[in-house]
Parts: C-alpha cells; structure tokens; sequence
C-alpha cells in the first residue's frame, strides 16, 4: 500500500514535470485571464466614455488625461478600430454600452464615411457628417471592412453583412494592383495616389477578409483571403536559409523590396509577429495549413532577431545594415503577446507571453491616468512616448484573444 508521503511526493514531481515540460497543457492555460479581464474592462470603460461623440462618430486622439486633442476629425481608421473595439468588448464582456456605442458608430460609418457615388468610403468627415477629405485609403478601407464584419457576426444584421461584402468588392476591384497586391492611396474616383507600396495595407486586408469570411461564410470572400496570402507567401515573403523568414516593410511600385535605410528600408518586427498570429488564425478559416507554416518561420525570425530574452518584450524595427531599433512600443507587445498565444503549448512561447506581459505591467501601464502608455521605460525616458493614449484596436484585440482562449480550459 502506498504511504501518503509517498503519494504527496508523487504528485509534486508530476506538477515539477508539467511546469517545467509543459507538455500536458492545454491551450490556453498559461493565460492570466484575471490580469486580461481587468484590462480589457479598463479600456473599454474609458473609451465608451470618451470616444463616442453625439452623432455616432468615434473619436480617438486623447492626451493622457483622456482629453482630446484640439482640430481632430472623423478619421476612418481611427473611428472603424473604436467600433471594432466596442463590438468585440461587447461580446466579451456582455454590457450593453459598448454595443450601442458601436451601432451608432457603424451606423454612422454608412452614412457619412460611404461614398455613394464611386464606392469605398471617405477618409475624413467631421461629427456632423461634413465632408473633409474625399480621398481613398487602403488602410483605413481594411479596418472598415473588419469593423463591419465583426458589426455582421456579432449582432447577425443583414445590412453590415452585405454592407462588409460590399466594401469589400470595391476593394477588390478599385484598390488592388495588377501583382495581387494594394496601391496605399488613391482620389476619389480612385486613380492610385503613389508609387510606393508598403505591406501594412495588406497585412491588414487580410485580417478584415478572414474576419468577413467568419461573419458571412462567402466562398468568394474565402478564395480571395487565400489569394492575399498567396500574393504574400509568394511575392512579399523572404526565405531564410536557417528556415525563417521575414516580410520587409516597404517597396517600389513593382513590390521590389526598397534597398537602403535612406530610402526609407525596414523590417518592422511587430508585423512579424501580427502576420504570425493571423497566418496561424487562417488555418481555422479554412485555408492551407501552410499559411499556419509560414506563421512559424516569421515567428522564428521575429524571436531570434527582435525579442529581449533578457527583460522581456519585443523591440522596434530591423534596418537594412542589420542594426536594431531596439525601443518597445506598446503595440508590438500587445501583437506578440497574441503570437505567443497562437503557440503558448510550446512552453517556452508561454514563457515569452508571460515575461512580456510583465514587461507590460511593470513599465507601460499608466496607473495614474489610465490606459497603457506608448512605450517601454527606456523608451518614454528617451522622449519618444509623448502624451497620446493609445488607441483601443491592439489592446482589447489582445485581451479578447486572451479571455477566448482563457475560456477554452
């Protein structure tokens, strides 16, 4: 018969085991929940506060005192991440503020942002609905279509799901350039407003196309998330002998890499690490498992030349000569915290998580006024934070992540 010494030995060595090893641990375990779930609600109790504007347009530029910034607009990037943001804190959390917030805001997105007479939307209107700037933006067109396919899934309407499909279709046959990629900018009538063309819009697309494939199930809308994938495993992706990769930030009208730090080179780490996330999310979409395979090797890259082993945390960029921008923005920690996620079964991705969101509570929480502050200790001391509260969209993206994952234990 087994003594209960003996039993109680047992059990510690099985509970060392599994800490150290981490190979009896199920998704999502690793996650503080508790430390995501005062977060999330944090930032979306300040925002709701600030954000919405009579009308239904959302503002986003805020000192640290949470009070907006003089001459600011109806920005559609900024105002598409706010709704974003209010519909999946909604979902999270269950309070009613948040989704009427967000209903005022896609409400109002369709009838001042959209274009009537050439499609797409607009990039600036003031809180009356005013038209200031009638110019057409890639970017901004990526989060408008994620904003209203998650408006579409969330509260099942028909018009934000046709109205997603929609923004999507002038996309794609107004903003897409001839090598499967997107022009950055273009007029009204959508003529391409510059040469150079930069990931990011990209990147971005196919986030808002996995999210409208989720709200809608469209073969059509899942084809072409699968052919932006394609464009940039094939085209924009850069193999490395050692089986990573990395994907540059910007290039010339033909999407050749730019050369030199002068003309404006770079590799953006956190996007290395975002891309990472949302390849690893398409596989669940419906698409290859290559593109989770290509998760890894950006993941791969991203860790090995831009990831602090010491203090934690993910650095800035990556120039073309090899040297390192090695500040830390809030933003990237929020996109590798949802990296390490995507893979925290493998314990020293739960180690990263861990130590990075350390990082992140001891140096960018802003416990005087609230909300995360720009950047790390040494990257505020340096002067480089400024007094901006940053904008909703990565933070309550990562604590959604979080709590979703959280909730599969």
């Amino acid at each position: 018969m087994t003594s209960k010494a003996t039993v109680l030995r047992l059990l510690l060595s099985s509970a060392l085991l599994m800490a150290l090893a981490g190979c009896e641990r199920e998704d999502g375990q690793f996650v503080n929940a508790d430390w995501h779930r005062k977060d999330l609600n944090a930032h979306l109790a300040r925002w709701v506060a600030v954000a919405p504007t009579p009308s239904g347009l959302m503002l986003g530029q805020f000192d640290r005192n949470w009070q907006p910034q003089k001459g600011a607009s109806g920005d559609l990037t900024i105002h598409s991440r706010v709704v974003y943001a209010m519909i999946v804190g909604y979902e999270a959390t269950g309070d009613q503020r948040y989704a009427d917030a967000a209903r005022r805001g896609a409400d109002f997105m369709l009838q001042y942002f959209r274009d009537p007479q050439f499609g797409g939307f607009y990039q600036h209107v003031d809180a009356a609905g005013k038209l200031v700037d009638n110019s057409k933006n890639t970017y901004s067109h990526a989060f408008a279509v994620l904003a209203l396919s998650h408006m579409a899934r969330v509260t099942g309407e028909e018009r934000y799901k046709q109205a997603a499909l929609t923004a999507w279709r002038d996309i794609r046959s107004k903003l897409r350039d001839a090598d499967g990629g997107f022009v950055a900018n273009a007029s009204r009538e959508f003529a391409p407003a510059s040469g150079l063309r930069t990931q990011n819009p990209v990147m971005h697309m196919f986030e808002a196309l996995l999210a409208l494939v989720e709200a809608t199930g469209d073969p059509g809308a899942l084809e072409d998330a699968r052919s932006v994938g394609n464009f940039v495993l094939y085209k924009l992706m850069v193999g490395l002998p050692g089986g990573g990769a990395y994907i540059p930030e910007w290039y010339d009208a033909q999407w050749k890499p730019l050369a030199t730090a002068d003309q404006g080179a770079y590799i953006d780490i956190g996007h290395q690490f975002e891309w990472s996330h949302l390849l690893r999310t398409a596989e669940r979409r419906g698409l290859p498992p290559m593109f989770a395979d290509v998760g890894d090797r950006l993941l791969k890259y991203a860790i090995a030349n831009g990831y602090d082993e010491t203090s934690g945390g993910i650095f800035n960029r990556i120039f073309p000569d090899g040297s390192v921008d090695r500040h830390k923005y809030w933003w990237q920690q929020a996109e590798a915290m949802r990296a390490f996620m995507a893979v925290g079964q493998r314990p020293e991705m739960a180690r990263r998580y861990q130590q990075t969101l350390e990082l992140v509570d001891h140096e960018m929480l802003d416990r005087d006024h609230g909300g995360w502050r720009l950047g790390a200790k040494r990257t505020c001391d340096d002067g480089l934070c400024g007094d901006l509260q940053p904008e909703p969209y990565h933070l309550v993206g990562l604590d959604v992540t979080a709590l979703s994952m959280a909730s599969t234990q």
